[in-house]
C-alpha cells in the first residue's frame, strides 16, 4: 500500500467566525502529500478573503470552490467529498482545528492496515474563546495508546447504549471511496441524516472494517451557541434520527460481541499478541465508570468558561453538615476574633452600597461592627453605623478604626463589594489559628449584569509582584492593633493608602505577617482590571513603592513601559561584581558555537568570565574548536574538560569549584543572546541582599514562551509557566511581563550568589539529576530565607533543545524523593494559586470535584477519603452511603471520589483515613502503593465479595485474571485493616491480614424508610424476584418452580429474567438506575419475595443485602438456607434448593397469607431497627473505619 497516500482535508465552510483558525490548522499539517479543499457555502466573500490570506502566509495552495447556491451543511459536505482527489479524506468542520501531526498519524493507521476503515483521534473541547473545557463522556479517553477495535463489537455497544462516545467528523479519517458509497444513501432527497450524520457514517464504516483509535489528542472541537448541532431544526431531528440508527443497528448481521458490554481490541504496542488475536475489554463498564467520574466533576457539561465558572462558584457554599459543625469549629479556636467592616462609598450609589451592606448582614459569622462612610441619604440599616463621607476620607477611616475598641480586625470594603456568605467566617478562622498576622487579602471576581466573571486568583504574598503593581487588590483586612501602631493610613496615597500601610507592616513584621485566603471572598461591581486602570491608582502606584524602598534605604529608579500602573525597578547598585558563566557543552557543536559567540558579541555587561565545560568524549570538531577558544580566551574564557560520565549537573558543580566570580550563572548551550542588557538585568536583582537566585525569560525562535518561571506540582512534577504562549503576551495578571517571585526558576539561565551556592554545597547530585537538581537548589535557597526572582527583562532565545519540564528525565525515585523533601511547597506553591489547574500551568481554573470544597485550614474531625470502586450498589452500600451518614452525623469530614487523586491532590486533602474498595488488579494495586507511600493516613480495605472465585454463570467471572489472588494479597497487605460484610468472608480471606472487621450491610433510612407497599393487589398472589443482572445461576434454581406455578401466581421479575422463563412471567421490569432502584422495588407490591442462591463459596460469603431490601419493603421472604442468609431475620429458608422444597414453601405462604404478611412486617421491623444507617448502628462503621 502507498506509504504516503494523498489525503484530502475538506472544509464545508459556512461561517467565517472561526474559519481562519480551522484553515490555518489544515495547511499547517506536517503531512506532505496533502490537499486542502474549501467549499464555500456562505453568502459573503469573507471566507474567500481568509483563504487567499492564509495561502499567502503559508505558501500552501488551497483549492477553493464557491457554491453557486446554498447547499446547506449536508449538501456542502457531500459535494466536498465528491470533489476531493485524495484516497483518504478528512472532513474538517469550520469551527474546529487540528494538531499539526493529526493527518500524519491518522493516515499511517489507514496505510498500514487495509482492514481499518475508520481512524478516530482523541479530541479536546474548547469554548468560543478557546478555553479548554472539562472532559465528558463524549470525549472519554478509554485508551491511551493507538488501539485497534473490532468494529462489530462497537456497534453492539451503540445498539444497547446509544450515545456518541467516539467523535465527530473532524476527529475522523476515512477511505474516500467507502465514504462515497454510503453518503448518498444516508443523505438522499434531503430526508436523510443531519444531526447524526457523522455517527451513522461511522457505523456504516465499522460494518465493513475495523476501528482504529489514536491514543493522543489531535483534534480540538469548539463548542459554541451557533454551531450546527445547536440549531433548532437539527436538535428537533435528534430523536427521529436515533430511531433510524437503532433500526439499522438491530437489522445488522455479522459476528457477535464476546459478551454484552464487552469488545475485542488490540493495542498496537502489545507485541505479545499473534496476528488476529484480541484482548477483551468491558467497555460499557469502563464508560459507565468514566461517566460517573465526569458527573462528579464540577462543570463537566459546561459549554463555556462562564458556565464552568458559575458552576464552580455555586459549589463553593457551606454544606448543611459544615454549617452544623460550626459551633464545634468555634470551640476549637483559641479565640473568636471580632471583625469590623468599614464600607467606603465614594460614588454615592445607593444600590451598590445596599448590596454591600446586605452581604455583610448575611454573613454566617457576624461582624462585630459595620460602619458606612457615604453621602447617600435616607437609608437606614439595622446594626449599621452611618457617617457622612468627608473630603479627607482616608483620615476619616483612621478615626473610625480608632473608635472601634471592641473589634480586633477591620475589613475595608467599597460600595459594590459583595461578600460571599462565609467571607467573615474564613477571615476569622485565619485570624484565630494563625497568630502574628497583620493583613489578609483574598481572591475576588467581578459582578456584571447579574453574572460573575473575571475571577482573580492571586498568589500568596509576593514581594516582587507587589512592587510591580498592587496585585493584592483593594479589599484588605488589617489587625486593628497593628493598624494603630503603624500610624494608620496615609492620606497622601488616597486609593493606595491601604497598600502603603501593607508595606509598612511588611517592613515592621516581615512578609509572613500578610496572609492570602485562596478563596473568592468578594464579588465586586468594579472589576480588578478596571480598578487598576483608574487614574488615582495609576498615579499612586509609583509613589507608594518609592516610599517603601526609601524607608528600606534602597537606592532605586522606577520606570514604566506600556502599562503605566506597572513598575519596573532599577536598583542602583554601586558595585559591578564578577560573574562566572558556566556553559555545559552538551548540545550539537554548531548550537554551542552560536551560543558562545552570541554571549561574547552581544553582552554589554563586561565583568564576566565564560567557562565552557565539556566531557572528554565530545566530538572531534567541537574538541578542536574548544581548544582554539581556550588558546585565545584569555581571562574572559576558559575551557574545563571532564573525564568519565559528565551530565549537566556534574558539569555545573565542577565548574563552580573553579569559578572566580561572586555570582555563578548557569547557561544552557541551546540559548542565544540577542539583547545586550540581559546579564545586567539579572544582576539588577541578584545583587539585592535578600535575593539568592534570579531566572530569565526564555522564548523560542517563533517568539513563544519556553520558560517564564516554574510551578511546583505542575504537569505531574514541576510545570512550565505558560509554555507555548506568545512571547509578547501579558499573561494572566500581567505575570509574563513583570518581575516577581517564583518558588523556582529554570536552570537554563539561572544566576545564583556564589556564596549561597557554596553554602548549599551546590547541586545535590546524590538525589537528583539536572532539572530537578536546579529546582531543588532554588528551594534550598528559599528555605534559608532568600528570594527567588524571575525577570522578563532578561530575555534569551532557545535555538537548541531547551531543558523542558525539570522532572522530564528524572526517575520515579528521584521524583518521589523530591516530593517528599518539598511536600509542603509542592502541595501548595505559594507563587501560584490552589484554585488553578496543575495539568498545564497556564492559570486555567481547576474545576475539581463536587462536594470537595473545604475552605477551612484547621480540622476538628477525622478526615476520610473514600474511594469506592464504582457508583453501583457495591460502591453505594459499602462506601458512599455510610460516608454520607457519618458525615451528616458530625462524626467525620472528607470526601468521596470515584477517581484516585494524584499525589499533589492527595497531599492537599491530607486525609486521616483512606477507604479503598476492591483494588485487586495490577494497576489499582500499584496505585494503592503510591497512596501508601505518599500519605500517612490509615488505609482501610473494603471488600464485600469473595472475588477469588465466582460461580461460572456469574457474569463477573468473565476474564478474571489468573493472578487475582496475588494482587488481592498485595493490596490487603498495603492496608492497616480489612472491613468485610460477613464473618464467612473474613474467615475465607483470614490468611491475608491480621485485622478483619465485620461491618454488616445497612440501608440508608432516608431512601428506604418511607415505603408502604400494598398487598393483595391482583387476582393472583404477586410472587417475584428483584436484583442485579449477574444472577443467572441463582435464577436457574427456581426455573422449574416458575413453570409449575405459572397458573397459580403472577410471576414478577425485576432486573433480569432468563429468556426461557419469559413465557411464564406476568411482568418483567428491566433494570433501573441505582437512585431509582428502591422505589422501583417497592412499587412491585409483591405478596411474596424470593431469594434463591446457588450453593457456592462465593454466595456463602455474600451478605444478606437482598433480605434487607425485601424487608424494607415489608415483603415476606423465602430464601435459600445458605450462610449468607442465616441469622435471626424472620424468613422461610429452603435447605436443599430442590424444586419440591421451593414449591412447598411458596404454597405454604400462599395458604396462610395473614401469617405470611406478619412475617413481612416482622422482617421490616428487624431491618429498620438493626440494619439502617442511623444512631447507634453507625458505631459499626466507626469501629470499621475510624481509630479504635
Amino acid at each position: 500500500m502507498n506509504e504516503q497516500p494523498l489525503v484530502s482535508i475538506v472544509i464545508p465552510a459556512y461561517s467565517a467566525r472561526f474559519f481562519a483558525v480551522a484553515l490555518q490548522s489544515a495547511v499547517g499539517q506536517s503531512y506532505e502529500n496533502l490537499e486542502v479543499l474549501v467549499c464555500d457555502d456562505s453568502e459573503g466573500d469573507e471566507i474567500e478573503t481568509i483563504v487567499r490570506c492564509v495561502e499567502e502566509q503559508s505558501g500552501r495552495t488551497v483549492r477553493y470552490v464557491r457554491n453557486e447556491r446554498r447547499l446547506g451543511f449536508v449538501g456542502n459536505l457531500v459535494q466536498a467529498v465528491q470533489m476531493a482527489s485524495g484516497e483518504l479524506v478528512k472532513v474538517l468542520c469550520d469551527d474546529d482545528r487540528l494538531m499539526p501531526l493529526c493527518v500524519a498519524r491518522q493516515a499511517k493507521c489507514l496505510a498500514d492496515d487495509s482492514e481499518v476503515s475508520l481512524v478516530l483521534a482523541q479530541r479536546m473541547f474548547v469554548d468560543e474563546n478557546s478555553y479548554v473545557l472539562p472532559m465528558r463522556l463524549a470525549n472519554a479517553r478509554f485508551v491511551d495508546t493507538d488501539s485497534l477495535f473490532n468494529g462489530n463489537d462497537i456497534l453492539s455497544i451503540l445498539n444497547d447504549s446509544p450515545a456518541n462516545f467516539l467523535g465527530n467528523f473532524s476527529s475522523a479519517m476515512m477511505r474516500r471511496e467507502q465514504v462515497l458509497s454510503f453518503l448518498c444513501a444516508l443523505t438522499q432527497d434531503d430526508q436523510g441524516f443531519v444531526a447524526l450524520l457523522d455517527m451513522v457514517l461511522f457505523c456504516c464504516l465499522m460494518r465493513t472494517g475495523q476501528l482504529m483509535l489514536v491514543g493522543d489528542v489531535l483534534v480540538i472541537e469548539r463548542l459554541h451557541a451557533q454551531r450546527l448541532s445547536k440549531q433548532s431544526a437539527v436538535r428537533a431531528s435528534l430523536v427521529r434520527e436515533w430511531g433510524w440508527l437503532r433500526q439499522m443497528l438491530e437489522q445488522r448481521g455479522g459476528e457477535q460481541a464476546p459478551a454484552q458490554g464487552w469488545v475485542r481490541y488490540r493495542a498496537l504496542s502489545d507485541t505479545s499478541l499473534m496476528p488476529g488475536q484480541w484482548r477483551e475489554m468491558n467497555l460499557v463498564l469502563l464508560l459507565g465508570n468514566w461517566q460517573q467520574t465526569m458527573r462528579c466533576r464540577i462543570g463537566s457539561d459546561s459549554e463555556s468558561y462562564a458556565e464552568l465558572y458559575q458552576a464552580w462558584v455555586d459549589e463553593r457554599q457551606l454544606s448543611a453538615a459544615q454549617l452544623k459543625r460550626l459551633p464545634r469549629t468555634f470551640e476549637s479556636w483559641p479565640r473568636k476574633p471580632r471583625v469590623a467592616v468599614v464600607i467606603l462609598d465614594l460614588a454615592g450609589s445607593l444600590d451598590e452600597l445596599s448590596q454591600t451592606v446586605y452581604s455583610v448582614q448575611a454573613q454566617c459569622y457576624a461582624a462585630q461592627d459595620c460602619v458606612v462612610l457615604s453621602d447617600v441619604k435616607g437609608c437606614v440599616w439595622s446594626g449599621v453605623a452611618q457617617h457622612a463621607l468627608e473630603g479627607d476620607w482616608v483620615g476619616q477611616i483612621n478615626r473610625v478604626v480608632a473608635a472601634l475598641p471592641e473589634s480586633d480586625w477591620v475589613y475595608l470594603l467599597h460600595a459594590g463589594d459583595r461578600l460571599v456568605d462565609a467571607a467573615l467566617l474564613l477571615l476569622a478562622e485565619r485570624i484565630a489559628v494563625m497568630p502574628g498576622l497583620g493583613c489578609i487579602y483574598s481572591d475576588e471576581d467581578n459582578w456584571v449584569d447579574g453574572a460573575l466573571c473575571e475571577p482573580i486568583f492571586k498568589p500568596a504574598f509576593n514581594i516582587d509582584l507587589m512592587r510591580s503593581y498592587p496585585y493584592v487588590g483593594r479589599t484588605l483586612a488589617f489587625d486593628r492593633a497593628a493598624f494603630a501602631t503603624l500610624g494608620g493610613l496615609d492620606s497622601r496615597f488616597a486609593d493606595l493608602a491601604a497598600h502603603d500601610l501593607l508595606w509598612r507592616l511588611v517592613e515592621a513584621k516581615g512578609p509572613q505577617a500578610v496572609e492570602h485566603i485562596a478563596e473568592i471572598q468578594v464579588h465586586s461591581t468594579l472589576g480588578f482590571a478596571q480598578w487598576l486602570s483608574q487614574d488615582s491608582v495609576i498615579a499612586q502606584s509609583e509613589p507608594v513603592l518609592h516610599e517603601h524602598l526609601n524607608r528600606l534605604g534602597v537606592a532605586h529608579q522606577i520606570r514604566h513601559d506600556e502599562v503605566p500602573v506597572l513598575n519596573r525597578v532599577d536598583y542602583l547598585h554601586t558595585e559591578q561584581p564578577l560573574v562566572t558563566l558556566v556553559l555545559p557543552c552538551n548540545q550539537p557543536f554548531q548550537i554551542v558555537q552560536r551560543c558562545v559567540m552570541s554571549v561574547l558579541e552581544q553582552t554589554t555587561y563586561s565583568r564576566y568570565e565564560l567557562v565552557l565545560v565539556a566531557a572528554d568524549d565530545i566530538e572531534p570538531a567541537a574538541g578542536n574548536w574548544l581548544h582554539a577558544m581556550a588558546e585565545v580566551g584569555g581571562a574572559i574564557l576558559r575551557v574545563l574538560r571532564l573525564s568519565g560520565a559528565a551530565d549537566v549537573g556534574r558539569m555545573i558543580n565542577e565548574a563552580a569549584k573553579t569559578a572566580r566570580g561572586d555570582y555563578l550563572l548557569m547557561l544552557s548551550s541551546g540559548l542565544q543572546v540577542r539583547e545586550g542588557q540581559w546579564l545586567g538585568e539579572l544582576l539588577n536583582h541578584a545583587q539585592r541582599p535578600e535575593v539568592a537566585i534570579v531566572g530569565a525569560k526564555l522564548v523560542d525562535v517563533h517568539d513563544r514562551v519556553v520558560h517564564a518561571g516554574l510551578v511546583l506540582g505542575g504537569s505531574g512534577g514541576v510545570g512550565l509557566v505558560c509554555a507555548g504562549e506568545e512571547g509578547q503576551s501579558r499573561g494572566y495578571l500581567q505575570r509574563l511581563q513583570v518581575t516577581q517571585n517564583w518558588s523556582a526558576v529554570a536552570g537554563d539561565c539561572l544566576i545564583v550568589r556564589k556564596s549561597v551556592f557554596d553554602a548549599l554545597d551546590g547541586l545535590d547530585l546524590t538525589q537528583f539529576s539536572a532539572g530537578l537538581g536546579e529546582v531543588d537548589l532554588c528551594l534550598r535557597a528559599r528555605s534559608l530565607g532568600y528570594l527567588v526572582v524571575w525577570t522578563p527583562y532578561a530575555c534569551l532565545y532557545a535555538i537548541g533543545a531547551a531543558s523542558g519540564e525539570p522532572h522530564a528525565n528524572a526517575t520515579f525515585e528521584q521524583q518521589s524523593v523530591f516530593f517528599e523533601r518539598w511536600r509542603s511547597l509542592v502541595v501548595r506553591d505559594p507563587a501560584y494559586n490552589p484554585n488553578l489547574g496543575l495539568g498545564r500551568v497556564n492559570f486555567d481554573l481547576d474545576a475539581s470535584q463536587q462536594g470537595s470544597w473545604d475552605p477551612f485550614c484547621a480540622r476538628t474531625l477525622p478526615s476520610v477519603l473514600a474511594l469506592p470502586v464504582n457508583a453501583s450498589a457495591v460502591g453505594a452500600y459499602r462506601v458512599t452511603e455510610p460516608f454520607a451518614r457519618l458525615e451528616a452525623g458530625g462524626r467525620i469530614v472528607g470526601r468521596v471520589s470515584y477517581e484516585s487523586p494524584d499525589t499533589v491532590q492527595l497531599a492537599r486533602m491530607n486525609p486521616d483515613i483512606i477507604v479503598v474498595q476492591l483494588r485487586h488488579n495490577e494497576n489499582s494495586v500499584s496505585d494503592l502503593e503510591r497512596l501508601a507511600r505518599f500519605s500517612s493516613a490509615r488505609r482501610i480495605y473494603e471488600i464485600d465479595d469473595y472475588v477469588l472465585k465466582a460461580p461460572k454463570k456469574n457474569k463477573h467471572a468473565r476474564n478474571k485474571p489468573a493472578d487475582i489472588e496475588q494482587h488481592l494479597r498485595r493490596a490487603i497487605g498495603l492496608c492497616d485493616r480489612v472491613v468485610v460484610t460477613t464473618q464467612a468472608l473474613a474467615d475465607a480471606l483470614g490468611s491475608m491480614h491480621s485485622d478483619f472487621r465485620v461491618v454488616p450491610n445497612m440501608l440508608d433510612p432516608e431512601v428506604w424508610g418511607a415505603f408502604k407497599c400494598e398487598r393483595a393487589t391482583a387476582s393472583k398472589p404477586r410472587v417475584g424476584w428483584g436484583g442485579g443482572t449477574s444472577h443467572s445461576g441463582d435464577l436457574e434454581i427456581i426455573a422449574e418452580t416458575v413453570r409449575l406455578l405459572a397458573d397459580e401466581v403472577h410471576w414478577v421479575f425485576f432486573g433480569m429474567c432468563p429468556d426461557e422463563l419469559r413465557p411464564y412471567v406476568h411482568e418483567f421490569h428491566p433494570p433501573v438506575a441505582l437512585a431509582n432502584y428502591p422505589a422501583k422495588l417497592a412499587s412491585l407490591n409483591l405478596d411474596l419475595a424470593l431469594a434463591p442462591l446457588e450453593f457456592h463459596i462465593f454466595n456463602d460469603c455474600k451478605s444478606n443485602l437482598r433480605l434487607l431490601e425485601y424487608g424494607a419493603c415489608g415483603y415476606p421472604v423465602i430464601c435459600t438456607d445458605t450462610e449468607a442468609y442465616r441469622g435471626y431475620l424472620p424468613c422461610t429458608r429452603v435447605y436443599g434448593n430442590s424444586t419440591k422444597e421451593w414449591v412447598e414453601a411458596i404454597r405454604s405462604h400462599l395458604a396462610d397469607p395473614a401469617s405470611s404478611y406478619r412475617m413481612g412486617d416482622e422482617l421490616r421491623e428487624a431491618v429498620m431497627r438493626d440494619f439502617v444507617l442511623r444512631d447507634d448502628n453507625l458505631r459499626h462503621w466507626e469501629w470499621g473505619w475510624l481509630a479504635d
